[in-house]
């Protein structure tokens, strides 16, 4: 596999020009392709722990077929489900060991972004000499190569299924951050649009709006190239021209099928070009205050784009007839219009951050996302944004 993203020379207009890309060896889009689920899998191992979150996936019928679908190739599996949102150490070092245990040769994970990242972290982590907790904490590369990994996505947000990374949570130590390695980029991603039918509409809504803001902001990011800004941009189109009626119309593959393409594609473009100030701000938030994923960023992204359209104009006059917007002025207005069309409030009331917070909030921003916002943000300008949103 080829390294991360290397980045050596930029234009005028904050692209790079010299590239290298992380992608799943394969990728297979296409409503019913979980039908193929068993020979995929079949073709990496024959014993697999299958990951799953809390109810979902097993209401909706998706885990009693995977195991069909195992069966029917002579794969023996192991169920490892009750994965929560925000996923912490102590969930995935009990995945970790239970694939230990029973000899697991292959990890599928089939959920929403947290499940995905739980089960590359098990992938990653199951064959190596140490454990979790050194990696993590450390910012180390792996020992060892990891299992291979199947991602199955069930929302349409994250595009966890294309990245080298999981996003962990240590509540004891107030840390949310990226294990990250060049080779946890999964074997197969298998993304199937009839899996994201049964997502109820508030999560549609802000697991879209996440892809949004993923799209956005990589196609302005100081490490965008070519390739990325491709992807972003005709999925900036897809999600915003669908997402509303995904969400009203929450049973049309129509509407469902593009939006999860869009998510697709914002997992290859961000994976390579990394993101901005909103995903700085997120995780800090979201740890320290139990905000999910999606709503955050959704209120933040028009207030960092504000903050963002005075050093990349030129790509938000590219971005704004694509979100319905006159101008690149009139950008942030138009993602503030698209939330209130999601029932996305314009503020994180009832979650309990307040301005005595903010300087804790900040100091924890300062991640690879931050350094990657296309305009320095100060420590005033992060309190700025953040007392419009609280």
């Amino acid at each position: 596999m080829p390294g991360a993203t290397r980045r050596r020379r930029s234009s005028s207009a904050g692209m790079v020009t010299q590239f290298e890309l992380v992608l799943p060896r394969r990728i297979i889009f296409g409503t019913g392709e979980f039908s193929r689920l068993g020979e995929l899998t079949a073709a990496l191992g024959r014993s697999a722990l299958l990951c799953s979150g809390r109810s979902a996936v097993r209401k909706a019928g998706w885990l009693e077929r995977a195991q069909c679908l195992f069966g029917e190739r002579g794969v023996r599996a192991e169920i490892f489900e009750g994965i929560n949102h925000d996923p912490d150490l102590a969930i995935c070092e009990a995945g970790i060991a239970h694939a230990r245990r029973v000899g697991c040769d292959v990890v599928v994970a089939i959920g929403g972004g947290s499940v995905l990242d739980v089960g590359k972290t098990i992938s990653a982590i199951a064959p190596q000499p140490r454990d979790l907790r050194h990696y993590f904490h450390g910012g180390l590369p792996l020992d060892r190569a990891p299992l291979p990994f199947v991602a199955v996505p069930t929302t349409a947000g994250t595009g966890a299924e294309c990245t080298n990374n999981a996003v962990l949570s240590d509540p004891e130590r107030r840390i949310k951050k990226s294990l990250r390695d060049a080779r946890m980029v999964p074997s197969v991603a298998l993304v199937d649009p009839a899996l994201t039918l049964t997502a109820p509409p508030g999560v549609t809504a802000q697991s879209g709006m996440d892809a949004l803001c993923q799209a956005v902001e990589c196609f302005v990011t100081k490490a965008a190239n070519p390739v990325t800004d491709s992807l972003a941009l005709r999925a900036i189109e897809l999600i915003a021209s669908n997402l509303p009626l995904a969400v009203s119309r929450g049973d049309s593959l129509a509407h469902r099928e593009p939006v999860t393409l869009g998510s697709l594609m914002t997992g290859m473009a961000f994976g390579n070009s990394g993101l901005g100030a909103v995903h700085g701000l997120a995780h800090p938030l979201g740890i320290r205050f139990g905000i999910p994923h999606g709503l955050v960023c959704a209120v933040l992204l028009p207030h960092v784009c504000e903050f963002n359209l005075p050093v990349r104009r030129e790509k938000f006059a590219v971005m704004a007839p694509l979100l319905g917007a006159s101008g690149p002025d009139e950008v942030p207005r138009a993602l503030a219009d698209m939330n209130r069309r999601l029932g996305i409030p314009e503020r994180l009331t009832g979650f309990g951050v307040t301005e005595a917070d903010l300087p804790a909030i900040i100091a924890d921003s300062r991640s690879g996302s931050m350094a990657r916002n296309p305009r320095p943000p100060s420590d005033e300008d992060l309190a700025d944004i953040l007392k419009k949103v609280i």
